[in-house]
């Protein structure tokens, strides 16, 4: 089973360092120059001062950030993971993310998630309850937006009858949907809209678990076609670098070396039927140790997956 791999661009500071226009299109860059098949931002707007938020005040805005990546690439796919869908209006983002698959040439992924941090809720306006069904209600607008004209919707937060809006997207009959999450409501947005379903870092009993209460979900909404896992696996960028080996920079909780990182993506792959996964690089001190962490990755650990 061939695995492949996407990773994240640091367009914000949860990598380690501090995110900047020249780190997001240097990764994304050497991403694609490395063979990774996708590259991928994060979505926060504006955040509380809470230990859970401190990763994520310096947040590029994904749309910018995903047409600055499109423009410097020209095969990797560009997404994001994950779109905090209820915090913007539904039918300008159908609108936007249709003119980022125009305009990278159908490269547009979109990542889906419904949020949780409630403060970023209360300053945007949008009740924090409501966040599964706005975000559930969007997925069925963008799916009517990115029709043929004219285009006619009816929900609870939303309602055009005979309206035109173009462009639509390049890829038909939409661009991928991937919803993260690991509740059953999630699941249940999965199972009726996603090409993939990527939860966060299991253990392999977890996911196990997950994938089959993902599998009953499909069962229960009539899908018959599959449903892809690609879950998120961290490496400590540490690991990946000889240097930071040497002087006892790695820290001892988790895989440390190359050949324990494939070790274990082989576990999950073995266990979980996964062919894909999104390496998260953490603990970089710069973006240096980024792009060696991810030169380390694709020519170490890699091969060991064929």
């Amino acid at each position: 089973m061939t695995v492949r791999f996407s990773c994240r661009c640091p367009n914000a500071d949860y990598l380690g360092f501090t995110a900047s226009p020249e780190a997001i299109v240097a990764t994304a860059v050497k991403a694609e120059a490395l063979g990774f098949d996708a590259i991928f931002v994060n979505d926060h707007i504006i955040v509380d001062g809470s230990a859970r938020s401190a990763p994520w005040t310096n947040t590029y805005d994904p749309f910018v950030a995903m047409s600055f990546v499109a423009a410097r690439t020209t095969r990797i796919g560009v997404g994001v993971s994950v779109l905090i869908v209820p915090y913007r209006n539904p039918i300008a983002t159908a609108k936007a993310l249709a003119t980022l698959d125009r305009m990278s040439g159908g490269r547009l992924i979109a990542g889906v998630g419904a949020g949780w941090n409630e403060a970023e809720f209360a300053a945007l306006g949008v009740p924090f309850r409501e966040r599964g069904a706005r975000t559930t209600e969007a997925l069925r607008l963008w799916q009517a937006c990115w029709a043929p004209d004219p285009v006619s919707f009816t929900g609870r937060f939303c309602t055009f009858a005979d309206m035109r809006v173009s462009p639509k997207p390049l890829q038909q009959p939409q661009p991928p949907i991937w919803v993260g999450g690991l509740s059953d409501a999630a699941l249940r947005r999965a199972a009726r809209f996603a090409e993939v379903w990527q939860p966060t870092p299991l253990p392999v009993a977890a996911l196990v678990e997950r994938q089959a209460a993902l599998r009953r979900a499909c069962d229960d909404v009539g899908r018959h076609r599959p449903i892809a896992t690609r879950m998120s696996f961290r490496v400590e960028a540490g690991a990946m670098t000889a240097a930071a080996r040497a002087s006892g920079g790695v820290p001892s909780n988790g895989p440390t070396t190359p050949a324990e990182v494939a070790a274990e993506l082989l576990r999950y792959r073995d266990a979980g039927g996964l062919d894909a996964f999104q390496i998260n690089f953490h603990g970089c001190r710069d973006q240096g140790q980024l792009l060696d962490a991810m030169e380390c990755f694709a020519h170490e650990v890699v091969p060991q997956l064929a």
